[in-house]
């Protein structure tokens, strides 16, 4: 069962540690240049787990355009969980969200996940209704 964490949790500090190091290594993959203390605690920061095993984190934030844009980084060979998991945080937005996908695996991610292809390696998911 997908289990998600925010800062605010006291269980959040158990895995702080080793979703830093994950962060980091990942940190080029997903073009951030931001520190992982950075990203906590100014964007919309979810950890999640997989019962009790760390398989990443997903941050959402607002762009100098004032869309919400969204990052996310796992454990390799997380691809199933990685789309459960963006579905799950999808939900909580209402809006229109986008990302900027660095791989082919981020973008077979969001593909699945309903977003479509908006302009070179930018994806968005467009939400039913909004205006």
């Amino acid at each position: 069962m997908i289990r998600v964490l925010i800062p605010a949790d006291l269980e959040f500090c158990r895995y702080e540690k080793e979703l830093k190091k994950l962060y980091e290594q990942s940190q080029d993959k997903i073009c951030d240049s931001n520190s992982f203390e950075f990203v906590r605690d100014n964007t919309f920061f979810y950890m999640f787990l997989d019962d009790t095993n760390l398989i990443g984190g997903i941050y959402y934030f607002v762009d100098a355009d004032g869309k919400l844009f969204l990052n996310g980084f796992s454990k390799r060979k997380m691809f199933e969980q990685n789309v459960a998991c963006l579905r799950l945080s999808l939900g909580w937005f209402v809006c229109d969200i986008y990302a900027e996908a660095q791989n082919r695996a981020s973008a077979l991610c969001l593909l699945r996940c309903g977003f479509v292809r908006d302009r070179n390696n930018i994806f968005v998911k467009k939400k039913q209704g909004y205006k």
